[in-house]
């Protein structure tokens, strides 16, 4: 009977799932595979015990937090937003423009939410091309941009699940030729030496969306920001939801902020394991690797199945059955070196059983 009521153009849509499940090691997410280091975990304890403000809306402007990513990326707090995970943001930005069957450009393969957000907006989202092996074509973005005239344009780099990158010099050719709003998603950011934050002066159509949930390791908590001019900033608020993000997720992030050095060497870590782990899979026939400039690995592999095999192992890989621009592919996020050792030794398995 309720159905009747629902929009006719969500009957039969799909919805973002992520499956929550039993395993031994988890690389399909994109995570962090450090938590908080035991220092902060001891500072945060003595905070909650101290607190009396649980029963406190928190900060619905997140001062402090904005304050010191203000601080860190050399910008004012007027040109910073905060967010429950840089989604909500991009939901945010979406309803501040998009009104009903306007257009939003976005690159595919790419990050679902990017779609779902556009289609619960309203909007029609178009998909443009990657190139074969998954990397940006510039004159294309312009080319199909000047065709459909639309009004946002999503690209996202570090790509994700495809781990490309758009170099500068290409965003900044792009920002020439584009005069609707520009959301560029740096989710992947910290894994990349290339930010485009500091373009925000020079072009006020730019947005760049970034986490905590990445290098921060702050996934279970949802953190994400957004930074641009002032003016842009200020709009964006008008769709803000009051008391957004919760006390707790901005003092965990005001502290791991202020931990630079830690999380550079994570990083670090990290990309180290990368190499380790492109090496090994290297050492396993017919597996075709991407090129990757973020926190994970996509990898083309012709075992059938193979991230539902690994499953039933206990290993968590992100598979893209039924994705005709992720044939045969496999998102594997980079672990700690026992968690990437099981999941190689479960890949050999499966090949010898082939």
């Amino acid at each position: 009977m309720i159905e009747k009521y629902i929009r006719r153009d969500l009957k039969d849509f799909k919805n973002y799932s992520a499956d929550f499940i039993n395993y031994k090691v988890k690389l399909d997410a994109n995570e962090s595979p450090y938590s908080l280091c035991e220092e902060m975990k001891v500072e945060l304890c003595n905070w909650i015990k101290e607190s009396e403000n649980f029963n406190i809306y928190p900060d619905t402007d997140c001062s402090e937090l904005r304050e010191e990513l203000a601080k860190f990326w050399t910008v004012e707090k007027e040109n910073v937003i905060c967010g429950v995970g840089s989604d909500q943001l991009i939901d945010c930005i979406l309803k501040l423009f998009i009104e009903v069957n306007d257009k939003v450009m976005m690159p595919t393969p790419s990050f679902a939410m990017y779609k779902i957000s556009t289609v619960m907006n309203h909007g029609i989202p178009c998909e443009f091309d990657l190139n074969n092996d998954y990397s940006y074509d510039t004159e294309k973005i312009i080319e199909h941009y000047k065709k459909l005239n639309p009004k946002v344009l999503i690209l996202c780099t570090p790509n994700n699940p495809t781990g490309n990158k758009m170099d500068k010099g290409e965003m900044k050719k792009v920002l020439e030729n584009v005069k609707c709003p520009v959301i560029v998603d740096e989710a992947y950011g910290e894994f990349n030496d290339e930010t485009v934050i500091d373009l925000i002066k020079q072009y006020d159509n730019l947005i760049i969306l970034r986490t905590f949930s990445k290098i921060y390791g702050l996934a279970g908590l949802r953190v994400g920001y957004g930074i641009s001019n002032s003016k842009m900033i200020h709009l964006i608020n008008v769709t803000k939801p009051p008391y957004n993000l919760n006390t707790f997720s901005q003092i965990v992030a005001v502290q791991v902020l202020k931990n630079k050095a830690l999380y550079e060497d994570r990083g670090n870590k990290i990309m180290e394991e990368k190499k380790w782990l492109e090496e090994e899979l290297k050492l396993i026939r017919d597996i075709e690797i991407f090129k990757s400039s973020a926190n994970f690995i996509l990898i083309k592999s012709p075992v059938n199945n193979l991230g539902d095999k690994l499953k039933e192992k206990g290993i968590l890989i992100r598979s893209f059955k039924g994705d005709d621009k992720l044939n045969n592919c496999h998102r594997i996020s980079i672990g700690l070196r026992e968690e990437n050792e099981i999941l190689i030794k479960g890949i050999k398995e499966l090949y010898d059983n082939e």
